[in-house]
């Protein structure tokens, strides 16, 4: 139903009709009850009509200056009526609670993971796509990999440096590596990992450690003012009694006591290398030693390590089955997120946070000033139209609906018995808001 045609409607005919009657009452000039009752109730209609038709164009009219000291409500607190539409949009609707519901309710990230999938799937079954990425890849690794390589042993070679040339990074390295190998070596199986390591690496290199173990074990029993069964042990080691070893690794095995020895040893053996650290001829060999380290694995990863890893990556971008199981592994990571970000949305760790984003994601884009300005760019017109499009034909019908209780009081002025249709029409309306009230407030 277009209400706007019928507004114009009514208030073309009921102009016309008083202008004709009363024009009629005029010329006419004996008195006729016809012509005066339908005269007095179509003016009532027309000042019933027309009070409201005017009252709304008072919103926007004059739009410019004054007319009779009168100035349009709505230009002249457009200012006004833009900073509380803002505040009210920011505050009422794009409140962190509301967004947050409306992202439960409307199961967005769902939703986004079904797209991403469904996005994801349509590339990976692509053979173009495929060629694509892994002609990027490839290219990339050809052109970027040696540099990658140069630039991560760049990184390494400098924090060895560091750590060679500071005893005292030394110090809080073994602080950490001392933490983790206590951690490890509470289990028994751990312990004989070790040992297994520490009968080859003694087998290798007996002769250098040899020297090295014996004076940290002198060391030890100073500090210690007694020579132990570890003392004993480690020394029968050093003069290559292979029965000794066995028997010193089994009692580490079984024997908590004699782990705790042997880390009182370790201890002793960082404090040393500190000691020799602090000596520059020592760091200028340690630092000549790693460059040299260093090098060699540069160049070796650069002319091997990098080609063969790149051809295999290539070969298995190639293998169209291969890009299955990324596909596979793609999606399960994708749930697995989903799974994780909605769980943590849900806590109240999560759910705090994210409100206290939302808010500040918010408070930076300053709804509030964004639609003020953007109310304020808007002519007068514009700003009119808007609101009466937006109003769903209600300030027309409110117009109508004037019209329509004028002619009603005119039929009245016209006679009082009028009153009693009206009084009828008036409890039915009653009767009906009544009922509707009711129905809402159960």
């Amino acid at each position: 139903m277009d209400v706007g045609r019928i507004d114009l409607f009514f208030r073309r005919g009921i102009s016309f009709v008083t202008i004709i009657f009363g024009v009629a009452q005029l010329l006419i000039l004996e008195k006729n009850i016809w012509i005066d009752g339908i005269f007095v109730i179509c003016m009532a209609g027309v000042v019933g009509y027309y009070t409201n038709y005017l009252a709304i164009r008072m919103l926007f009219q004059p739009k410019q200056g004054k007319v009779l000291g009168w100035e349009g409500l709505v230009p002249k607190n457009k200012a006004n009526i833009a900073k509380s539409l803002g505040e009210s949009i920011q505050k009422n609707l794009l409140a962190p609670d509301i967004l947050l519901e409306y992202v439960y309710e409307k199961k967005l990230i769902q939703k986004g993971t079904k797209r991403l999938e469904k996005w994801l799937d349509e590339i990976l079954q692509n053979e173009d796509v495929r060629k694509k990425v892994t002609s990027k890849i490839i290219g990339s690794l050809q052109e970027k990999g040696p540099e990658i390589l140069s630039q991560t042993f760049n990184l390494v070679e400098d924090t060895l440096k560091d750590i060679a040339g500071s005893p005292k990074e030394i110090e809080k390295l073994w602080v950490e590596i001392r933490k983790r190998i206590i951690e490890y070596i509470q289990s028994k199986e751990n312990r004989e990992t070790i040992v297994e390591l520490i009968k080859k690496l003694v087998s290798e290199q007996i002769p250098e450690l040899s020297i090295i173990l014996n004076n940290a074990i002198d060391e030890y029993l100073k500090q210690k003012n007694t020579i132990g069964t570890i003392g004993f042990g480690i020394k029968k080691i050093i003069s290559f009694d292979n029965n000794a070893l066995q028997e010193l690794l089994q009692d580490f095995i079984e024997n908590d006591e004699t782990t705790d020895k042997f880390l009182g040893v370790l201890d002793i053996l960082v404090v040393d290398i500190q000691k020799k650290i602090s000596s520059l001829e020592t760091q200028e060999y340690i630092l000549l030693k790693m460059k040299d380290w260093v090098d060699t694995m540069s160049k070796y990863s650069k002319d091997t390590i990098l080609p063969a890893a790149i051809d295999r990556l290539q070969k298995f971008l190639e293998d169209k089955k291969n890009w299955e199981k990324i596909g596979d592994y793609s999606f399960k990571i994708l749930d697995y997120a989903k799974e994780k970000l909605i769980e943590y949305m849900r806590s109240p760790e999560g759910s705090r946070y994210l409100k206290i984003q939302i808010g500040n994601i918010v408070h930076q884009i300053n709804i509030t000033h964004l639609v003020q300005e953007q109310v304020m760019k808007l002519d007068t017109d514009e700003l009119e139209k808007m609101i009466l499009d937006n109003t769903g034909g209600n300030l027309v019908m409110i117009q109508f609906l004037g019209g329509v209780l004028g002619l009603i009081a005119g039929f009245i002025q016209v006679h009082i018995y009028f009153a009693l249709p009206v009084l009828g029409l008036t409890f039915l309306a009653w009767v009906s808001y009544y009922r509707n009230q009711k129905k809402f407030l159960k």
